[in-house]
This record gives structure tokens, sequence and C-alpha cells, in this order.
């Protein structure tokens, strides 16, 4: 019994031993394939970007196995790697240049495989202990892994990549706008809405001028529900931001689309007071007042057939108003490229009786019409 014990003994311990030497032996030869390749990135010249970008693959590859094999015990059973150095060295070279070389594969269609596996590359990297030095830019790996998925229409992939991408604030604010779109195309129920509404409103606040983040508000509130109001949601973002010039604007075009012509007015001149450079502002303010003009001057007539004692400058206050902003706008905008205000300021000086400036826009107002 003795004997056979002995021999199992034996026979555990020269496995042990192989095991090592075999462990040992697989750690030098990635060394050196990693060596060869990080001799290629260095010897191959900037024009053949294709044969360095894959160099830089392969010796982060061979590196993190020559690492892998390298921390197996001995035959003593300790962990005493012999090649953590040479390794990291490398690492700390070839390892940012993973992100370079995924963006660069991702260029072409037919390699756009290459560059997905040389970004998550980066990222299952930065679990080695011998990249805890490098800086960290996980994010933007993440990130352009997320645009990747996202252009290929992988939402489920683009969103869980832009998850991570999230977290660094680097690339938060770019992750967003991924998440944004995904979400957007995957929209079922109450709860995908909710969760998309949150984000770009998030986004939106970090940002009130973007036009893209307005126009994702815009398109998500054209059909607006008890939950989903949108004058609720600008009315929010007034009351956190009264100087907010994009929260007036939007809350003016909605007043206007409904004809609440006064309220649009009043939206548009605080939008005007933060802004008076806006082109648009100022023509909708005239075209809002010559419209209450009109209805104004139709009352007049209407009381008038009663035989009521009733007064022009009723009506021609708004028109006088309507005056001073659209000759603004023509001052700014004289080629009409923005806005077309030969009609509202022609009608303005029609009804003002100033013949002269009427006859003056007649020529412009044939075009118009």
């Amino acid at each position: 019994m003795k004997r056979v014990l002995i021999l199992i003994i034996s026979i555990l311990l020269s496995w042990n031993i192989s095991e090592a030497q075999e462990a040992y032996q697989q750690a030098e030869s990635f060394n050196r394939l990693a060596k060869d390749a990080f001799s290629r990135v260095e010897k191959h010249s900037n024009r053949d970007s294709v044969a360095i970008f894959k160099a830089v693959v392969d010796g982060v590859e061979y590196s993190l196995k020559s690492d892998e094999f390298d921390r197996m015990p001995n035959r003593k059973g300790k962990v005493n790697p012999r090649f953590a150095e040479e390794n990291k060295n490398r690492l700390a070279i070839l390892h940012p240049m993973l992100i370079d070389a995924g963006k660069y594969f991702s260029k072409g269609s037919y390699t756009r495989n290459e560059g997905l596996d040389a970004l998550k590359l980066y990222l299952e990297t930065r679990k080695s202990p011998l990249v805890k030095d490098n800086i960290d830019e996980s994010g933007v790996a993440a990130y352009y892994i997320a645009y990747y998925y996202l252009k290929a229409h992988d939402l489920q992939k683009a969103d869980e990549y832009a998850d991570i991408a999230m977290q660094y604030d680097e690339t938060a604010q770019g992750a967003a706008e991924i998440k944004a779109q995904c979400m957007q195309s995957k929209m079922v129920t109450e709860e995908d809405s909710l969760r998309y509404l949150s984000v770009i409103q998030r986004l939106y606040r970090t940002d009130p001028t973007n036009d893209k983040y307005f126009s994702w508000i815009m398109k998500f509130y054209q059909h607006p529900t008890p939950k989903f109001n949108i004058e609720d949601f600008i009315d929010r973002m007034l009351e956190e931001n009264t100087n907010s010039v994009i929260p007036w604007i939007l809350k003016g075009e909605i007043a206007m689309h409904a004809e609440r012509w006064e309220e649009a007015i009043d939206a548009y001149k605080h939008a005007d007071e933060i802004d008076p450079s806006s082109i648009p502002v100022a023509y909708n303010i005239g075209v809002c007042l010559n419209t209450i003009g009109l209805a104004t001057r139709e009352d007049v007539i209407e009381r008038r057939k009663k035989k009521e004692n009733v007064s022009d400058n009723e009506y021609m206050k708004y028109f006088s108003e309507a005056r001073i902003y659209l000759e603004r706008v023509r001052a700014k905008d004289p080629r009409r490229n923005r806005v077309d205000w030969v009609g509202p300021l022609h009608l303005d000086y029609t009804i003002l009786n100033d013949k002269i400036k009427a006859e003056e826009l007649e020529p412009l107002l044939t075009n118009f019409k």
C-alpha cells in the first residue's frame, strides 16, 4: 500500500513539474512572438498602416498570453513571473495604439470586425495588472464600439457599450446621444418612452442651444399625451433657467401653431430680449402682431356696423408695432435669405397708410406672391 501511495505521489509531482515546465515554455514562446510583433510595429513605415495595426493587435495578444502562462505556479507552487517587465513595457506602448487600430480598421466595411475586435481587446487588456499604470481610455474605446454598432444597426450592442462609455466624463455626452438614438429606435412600451425622455432631457440640459437635442425633443412631442406634454416640459425648463432662449422660442412656436397669438408674442419677446440677433424670432413677432391686428380690425368693422363708437387705434397699434419688428428683419436680412418679410411688411405700410414705402415694396411683392 505504501508503494502504491509513493508511486501516486511521484506521478503527481512529475505532472506538476511537467506542467510548470510546459507553462514556462509557453510563456517564453509567446514572449518571443510578442517581441517579433513589437519589432514589426517599430520597423514598418507610417504608410503601411494595415501592417502596423495588425502587428499592434498581435503584440498585445501575445503579451497577454505570455503573461497568462508566466503567472502559472512553478513546480514549488509559487508564482514567479519572468517576463512581466518585458510584457508590461510592450503594453505601455501597444495598448493605447489599439484604439487607433480600431478606428482605422472600422473605416472599411471589410475590416470593420477587425476594428471592433481591436477596441474590445483594449477593454479586455485593461483587466490585466500589466496596464494598471496606463491612462485609462476605456470610455473612448467603448464609445467607438457603440458608435460602430449603431452604424451597423445592432442597437442592443450599441446600447450595451454606450452604457460603459457613459461612466467616463470625456465620453458621457457622446454615449448618451448614442443611447438616445438606440432607445428612440426601440421604443415600444410607455416605460421605454419614459427612459428615452429622461435621456434627451438630460442632454438638453447639458447644452440648451444644441439644435440636435432640440429636434429630438420636438420629434418626441409631435404627438403629445397627458403624460408626455411638451408644454409641461418647456415650463419646467423655464423654471430652471428663465434666460435660456430655446424654451422661449419653442413656447412661442407651440402657441403660434395653436393660434394663441398673445401668448406666442409674449414668449417670442422674451426670446428676443435674450437674443436680439434672431431673425426668425423678430419675424414671428411681426406676423403674430399682424394676425391680431387683422382680427381686431374685423371686429372694429363689425362693431361699427352696429353703430358702436370705436377707434381705429384699437387695431392700428398692432400694425405699428409689427412694422418695427419687420423693419428690423428687413435690415438684417435684406435679401430674404432667412425669411420672406415682404408681404407682412407691405401689409403694415398699407394699413398704416405709408404709401411711399408700400409702393417701394410692390415690385418685390409680386415675387412674394
